[in-house]
């Protein structure tokens, strides 16, 4: 089983929404707690309601994640439209991984990749 991340939100409607845009369907919304999945991973969100809020300065906030994929490349092509914040080109990285990646609205880092052959 791969490992799910569990970054912060500070509103989780708006989260649900911003990934909604990136094709993660919104499966299960509690009132502090909100899963995202998309056909290639799973993405898990805390904080953002009523009953947690949470004191998140997106511009220090230094939580990531890292979706290894089949075919970034595709994900790239898709995405880079959406005008997302930091979205970055596509890059051969000297670790063996082509990836990018982009900030979601409260600074999670999300970095896209796959191994080059």
């Amino acid at each position: 089983m791969p490992a799910i991340p569990i970054l912060p939100s500070r509103n989780l409607d708006r989260t649900a929404a911003f990934y909604s845009r990136l094709g993660f369907d919104r499966q299960r919304r509690y009132p502090d707690y909100l899963v995202a999945v998309h056909p290639d991973f799973e993405i898990h969100f805390a904080g953002g309601g009523a009953n947690a809020p949470i004191m998140l300065d997106p511009q220090t906030n230094a939580s990531a994640c890292y979706f290894r994929c089949s075919d970034a490349d595709i994900l790239h092509r898709a995405w880079q439209p959406l005008a997302l914040p930091r979205f970055s080109p596509i890059e051969d990285r000297p670790w063996g991984l082509r990836e990018f990646h982009f900030v979601d609205p409260d600074g999670n880092l999300i970095r896209v990749g796959h191994p080059l052959a």
